[in-house]
This record gives structure tokens, C-alpha cells and sequence, in this order.
């Protein structure tokens, strides 16, 4: 299953307590739907669940995530691209959230170079 191939960073007990829901978010062979409070994290998955299609598609045009406004939209843009940039420039961060999103963007940075994306 591909999801047993997809980094996971180890998660403390402080994690938030729907970690597995979080977790099945990231099989890209599922599609997902995300609806949640303000500061709850849903920018951050969603941005792992971009960068983890990202790292299995055969060409970035296949990604689609669609958001409510522009703001959003250019929000998730910045974190994408932020991501990649960290995984290049800086060293797997200490906090789990962080590591797993810099992993995933390595799987990307990698998926890149194997495809010639540029």
C-alpha cells in the first residue's frame, strides 16, 4: 500500500487527537474532503497532502486542490513552495509536523529530479 510508503515523522502523546484522521489524509490514493476550525492545522495537512501527490504523480499538472478564495489559494502556494525551499536550505526540523512535511518535500524534490519538472 502506498500509504506504508510515505515518511511518518513519530508523533509525542500531545499529538492532536485525530492523528490517525490526519495520517489517512495523506493516502493519495483517496480523495479528501477537509473541514475544520480556524487554527486547527487544516493549511498545514493540506499542504502535506499536495506535497505527498506531488511526490507520486507523473506530472504536477495532476494535483488539484481547490480552496474558497484567491487568499487561500496563494496562501497554499507560499507554504508549497516554502516547504521545498526548506527541504533544500535547511536541515529535517525537530517537531513532528515539521519533519513530515520537510520528508514529504524531499519526496518531491526527488520525484522533481527523477522527472525532469523543473
Amino acid at each position: 500500500m502506498i500509504l506504508d510508503q510515505l515518511p511518518h515523522a513519530s508523533f509525542s502523546p500531545d499529538s492532536p487527537p485525530d492523528i490517525d484522521v490526519r495520517r489517512a489524509a495523506l493516502n493519495p490514493q483517496k480523495s479528501f474532503a477537509v473541514a475544520a476550525p480556524a487554527g486547527s492545522g487544516k493549511t498545514g495537512l493540506l499542504t502535506q497532502r499536495v506535497l505527498t501527490l506531488l511526490a507520486y504523480c507523473e506530472e504536477p499538472e495532476e494535483v488539484l486542490a481547490i480552496t474558497f478564495t484567491r487568499k487561500a489559494a496563494g496562501e497554499m502556494q507560499d507554504r508549497i513552495l516554502q516547504a521545498l525551499w526548506k527541504a533544500v536550505e535547511e536541515p529535517e526540523p525537530d517537531n513532528p509536523h515539521g519533519a513530515l512535511t520537510w520528508q514529504l518535500a524531499q519526496k518531491v524534490l526527488a520525484r522533481d529530479k527523477e522527472r525532469n519538472w523543473n
